[in-house]
């Protein structure tokens, strides 16, 4: 009997595991669907919001946005556009905290740093803006964006950082073959190499008794001629 006993219970364990299997498969592409349907509402009133916005109605294109973030939080697009409306109607708390929830979003994360950046840099509060900046070039190292961050470097004395910034322009520029982009570059690299001087962790290793740093050091100089240009451009 005890043998028996023990047959059935393990037939049952097994019959109930397989049942709640069974469940959960059922289950799991419910959930999924249930989550595509809620991202493709909040993707439509999105695109309805735009379309409002091009058309010049703001008002429509307000409401439709609100519906988009309310919709599926994680569509951080929508947050950053209706932050933008925000922000061109003089709310700006509003619209920073609208930027601030687009960060967390891979769709939308480094426009939204790039935004919250101008935002603060418009209200006098440079340190917090030149930190988004560079986070927004950290995920999207866009040319444009590179030169405003290394232009706030120099603004603040920041020789070895706007090097850096410069540095990443002249390799972009080689990358692009952009002759112009390239000049500018390394003329500017040049300027700044001559002011960072020994605050440079670069440049420094000139001077330093390790033999790798120092020939580090002299690859990364300027060319001559360069150096020269940049003594002319400074005072």
């Amino acid at each position: 009997m005890q043998g028996l006993w023990k047959l059935g219970h393990t037939r049952c364990v097994r019959h109930a595991t397989l049942l709640l299997v069974a469940t959960l498969v059922c289950l799991l592409p419910q959930s999924a669907h249930a989550e595509s349907f809620v991202r493709n509402l909040a993707q439509r009133a999105l695109e309805r919001g735009m379309a409002q916005e091009g058309r010049g109605d703001i008002a429509q294109a307000l409401t439709s946005y609100d519906e988009a973030v309310r919709t599926d939080t994680t569509l951080g697009l929508a947050a950053l556009r209706l932050g933008s409306l925000r922000e061109r109607m003089g709310d700006r708390e509003e619209a920073e905290l609208l930027y601030s929830h687009a960060t967390s979003s891979a769709d939308a994360a480094s426009d939204a740093y790039f935004a919250r950046a101008l935002l603060r840099n418009a209200a006098h509060r440079r340190k917090e803006a030149v930190l988004d900046l560079g986070e927004a070039v950290a995920i999207d190292p866009r040319p444009e964006r590179l030169r405003l961050l290394g232009s706030w470097y120099v603004e603040a004395s920041l020789w070895p950082a706007a090097l850096a910034v410069y540095r990443a322009l002249v390799a972009n520029a080689e990358a692009q073959a952009d002759e112009t982009a390239l000049r500018d570059a390394r003329l500017t690299v040049a300027a700044l190499s001559w002011l960072a001087s020994d605050t440079d962790p670069v440049l420094s290793g000139v001077t330093s008794p390790d033999w790798a740093r120092r020939s580090l050091a002299r690859a990364a100089r300027p060319r001559k001629r360069e150096a020269q240009g940049a003594r002319k451009l400074t005072p």
